[in-house]
């Protein structure tokens, strides 16, 4: 009677034990989501300047509505033709640059697999979250894919600090207008011209320099989070709540390090990125 009392006794201290273990567990699991929330809401910024990078790289200089009016009462002045559903938008906008249909959807498919991919990842912690027992084995198995999403990020950025996005069309139609300007027999009427051009070429380029800035900081902040998670990840099984609250705090202040780096240290930084990572990998590798 006595051993089945203390046989109860023990298997209730035993199943406290546990539910306290599995709470424990459960809030660790918790406090290491906001690290994986900072680092999710980060990609999620990063591939919206992709997006945005790419279409800005076709997109015509903005005109105003009076303009656009003007060009077309020019255009139909000029059209001598039957004005026809299939011809009209050229004749409302003639110089806007179609981008083949085939080519547009398979970027938006990758970019929505790339998204995606991330996207998975933070569901895998949305699970844990919910009070899964094999919480800390979780963790430990997203490391490997959280290596593999870096890298992918690395790449990328490395890509776009060597390779920055440029407004191809806003570019091509300024240089087409400089051919014309030179073939200008007018000296003074070029002279006033090239001076405008100038102008007009300098402003793009300052566009284009805050649209480069805007798309490698986004894709720095994801990736140094990136970094920043897989060490919680790494040393999860050691890492205490205290830990892991001050980890989520140093992912505020890391991505408002990256915010404050100038463009020529964001094109530094991305420049080495993969050189370094895939350096580590071969050293580790060769070991």
């Amino acid at each position: 009677m006595a051993q089945s009392s203390l046989y109860r006794i023990g298997r209730t201290a035993i199943l406290v034990i546990g539910i306290g273990l599995m709470a424990a567990c459960s809030q660790k699991a918790e406090t290491l989501k906001i690290t994986v929330d900072q680092f999710g809401s980060a990609t999620e910024a990063a591939f919206d300047a992709f997006g945005s990078a790419q279409t800005a790289q076709f997109a015509l200089a903005p005109k105003s509505a009076s303009a656009k009016q003007t060009e077309f009462i020019a255009n139909m002045d000029a059209f001598t033709g039957k004005v026809t559903p299939s011809n009209l938008p050229i004749l409302l906008d003639p110089d806007a640059v179609k981008v083949d249909a085939t080519v547009a959807q398979q970027w938006q498919k990758t970019l929505a697999q790339l998204r995606n991919q991330y996207r998975q990842f933070v569901a895998i912690f949305d699970q844990i979250e919910a009070g899964s027992a094999l919480g800390a084995s979780a963790v430990t198995d997203s490391g490997p894919i959280l290596e593999k999403l870096r890298s992918q990020l690395d790449a990328i950025t490395s890509d776009l600090a060597k390779d920055p996005p440029q407004y191809l069309v806003r570019r091509g139609a300024l240089i087409a207008e400089l051919n014309k300007i030179r073939a200008d027999s007018d000296a003074q009427g070029k002279s006033l011209r090239l001076q405008i051009w100038w102008q007009d070429w300098q402003a793009l380029m300052t566009e284009e320099k805050l649209l480069q800035t805007h798309t490698l900081r986004s894709f720095l902040t994801a990736s140094s989070l990136g970094t920043h998670l897989q060490s919680q990840i790494d040393d999860y099984a050691k890492l205490d709540m205290a830990a892991l609250i001050g980890a989520a705090e140093q992912g505020i202040s890391l991505a408002g390090h990256v915010r404050d780096l100038s463009p020529t240290e964001l094109v530094a930084q991305g420049s080495n990125l993969f050189e370094t990572a895939t350096g580590a990998t071969a050293a580790t590798t060769a070991q």
